[in-house]
């Protein structure tokens, strides 16, 4: 039975990425795999094939209404067939690193292609030792960070040799008229508005849940208040985003980081805020800037799925907008600094007052939503960049027999931020996934560089100072 068209309509949030998108500024998340031998493409089709059942958003297409009446929705793909999905591409013999980052970078600056459901997955043959990478990318608007993970291991298996599963047949659902698809987006408009009409009496009778929307939402004003009335710091990768990208990678120790964590104070994310604050300082003053008493700003995404939602597809992301002390030379003292700063941001639940605030633009009309994402400026001043951190699984994971030994993650870029960082662990090592535009920054491996500098730093204070109390 087709699922009612407003449960599988896109929330704002989900259709803000599609309305954001543009050729220069392709935004999909994702990842490369490393897998540790050969898999040829049509194995990998075939693996596919037999889990497409577990994940049908793989086989529905974005359908927008005329005059975005509402949100695009999901249909099933008339034309779904998983090879569509499923690149390859061989390196020239004798490819060095620099050249597989080069065309992972090719590969992550290219939109999907709408006329599909959007997702792909490109097998990169001809890495050094013979391993091969299989680099997978899924719209921002199907998937955050911790879904994409999810499926990840949906696709995924924990043992080696696993008896193939049975591709499972599909018919897919006839596809919706203009007609239908208008008659649908009203009706789903005007149940949306009564929807959101009896949240608004329940809300307005009870008291307690006010004071805790106040309490929050203010709470986040005040602690973003700076970042809201004075821009962010200037720097040469805060400019209007070209099409072109660069990629870094980088894989530290998890063991490591919760040891520099159990001296220094603070949680992982801390210690990954502190290695980036350190390595961004040292990489503008290489460029000849002062960073004496500057702070510069990180959009973290933070997880807000409940239990219920821990397996849903979509996003279901909120935000602090962190401090990076970059001017602080002396790691300890850094590291001290994002800990406070961390722990204002927290104390004043910001996070949950963005969310909160996010949930309001469900009542934004689409058409106006559409048409200010299109509009969009290629710049902004709230924040300097994003670092994004996902929990992975701790354990090998197998594709098609084949087990992944590293996972590189992808990030997209945005308006006026050149330079994001993504992280994901995985089976005990934290990878770092640099992207930027070498336009602003020409040298993504020296920032790669200075995070592990950065890292080393505090790792060698943790080593001579005394444990921070639990």
């Amino acid at each position: 039975m087709t699922a009612p068209t407003s449960r599988r309509r896109m929330t704002s949030m989900d259709a803000s990425f599609l309305y954001l998108e543009k050729p220069t500024l392709p935004l999909h998340i994702g990842s490369t795999s490393v897998l540790d031998g050969p898999i040829s493409k049509e194995t990998l089709v075939g693996h596919m094939e037999s889990r497409m059942h577990r994940i049908p958003r793989y086989r529905e297409l974005a359908v927008f209404d005329s005059f975005n009446v509402g949100h695009p929705r999901w249909e099933d793909d008339p034309s779904f067939d998983v090879k569509r999905h499923i690149e390859e591409i061989t390196l020239p013999k004798g490819s060095s690193y620099e050249d597989l980052m080069e065309t992972i970078s090719a590969i992550h600056s290219q939109m999907l292609p709408r006329d599909r459901p959007l997702w792909k997955i490109v097998l990169i043959h001809g890495m050094p030792g013979g391993v091969t990478g299989m680099c997978m990318l899924v719209h921002h608007c199907m998937v955050d960070g911790v879904s994409g993970i999810e499926l990840l291991t949906t696709v995924s298996d924990l043992e080696k040799d696993v008896e193939p599963e049975t591709p499972q047949p599909f018919t897919p659902s006839p596809p919706s008229s203009t007609v239908q698809r208008t008659r649908d987006a009203w009706r789903d408009s005007v149940e949306s508005a009564m929807a959101q009409s009896t949240e608004a009496v329940r809300w307005a009778m009870d008291s307690q849940q006010q004071m805790r929307d106040m309490q929050a939402v203010t709470g986040a004003l005040i602690s973003a208040a700076p970042s809201l009335v004075q821009p962010a710091p200037a720097t040469p990768f805060n400019r209007p985003v070209s099409g072109s990208r660069s990629y870094a990678v980088l894989a530290l120790s998890f063991g490591e980081i919760r040891g520099v964590r159990g001296v220094l104070g603070g949680t992982i994310n801390d210690v990954v805020l502190s290695a980036l604050s350190g390595a961004m300082g040292a990489y503008l003053r290489g460029k000849g800037l002062s960073t004496e008493r500057m702070e510069l700003r990180a959009m973290v995404p933070v997880n807000v799925r409940t239990e219920a939602d821990k397996t849903a597809l979509g996003n279901a992301v909120s935000m602090l907008i962190a401090p990076l002390p970059v001017g602080i030379l002396d790691p300890v003292e850094r590291h001290k600094a994002v800990i406070a700063g961390m722990g204002r941001l927290k104390a004043a639940n910001q996070a949950g007052g963005f969310a909160l605030m996010t949930r309001l633009t469900e009542q934004v009309p689409p058409a106006l939503q559409a048409f200010a994402g299109s509009m969009a400026p290629n710049g902004q001043s709230l924040f300097n960049m994003v670092c994004t951190n996902v929990p992975g699984p701790q354990v090998p994971l197998f594709v098609a027999g084949r087990q992944i030994t590293q996972l590189w993650p992808l990030v997209p870029l945005s308006a006026g931020l050149g330079l994001n960082v993504c992280l994901a662990s995985y089976n005990g090592v934290l990878y770092w996934g640099i992207c930027a535009d070498p336009k602003l920054v020409p040298d993504v491996g020296r920032v790669a560089e200075l995070i592990r500098e950065s890292f080393d730093q505090l790792k060698e204070a943790a080593t001579a100072a005394p444990a921070v109390p639990a």
